[in-house]
């Protein structure tokens, strides 16, 4: 898989899960007493969290040693 691909598949996660989190906030909003809907509240920005890390961690390793040490 070649760094634009992972890029790009970073990209699409990453507004599917900022669009989720969006519907899922909304509903809250409505109903600020759900549980379940908190809970999936952060479970959503958990994973975006876990991916922005993931991207973080791999996409780090192919950085130039100068860079890293900024």
């Amino acid at each position: 898989m070649s760094d634009s691909d992972i890029v790009q598949d970073f990209l699409v996660e990453s507004y599917e899960n900022l669009d989720r989190l969006d519907r899922e906030l909304v509903g809250l909003e409505k109903n600020p007493h759900d549980c379940d809907a908190l809970a999936s509240v952060f479970r959503t920005i958990h994973t975006i969290k876990g991916t922005c890390v993931f991207w973080v961690s791999t996409s780090w390793k192919s950085w130039p040693t100068s860079e890293k040490t900024c």
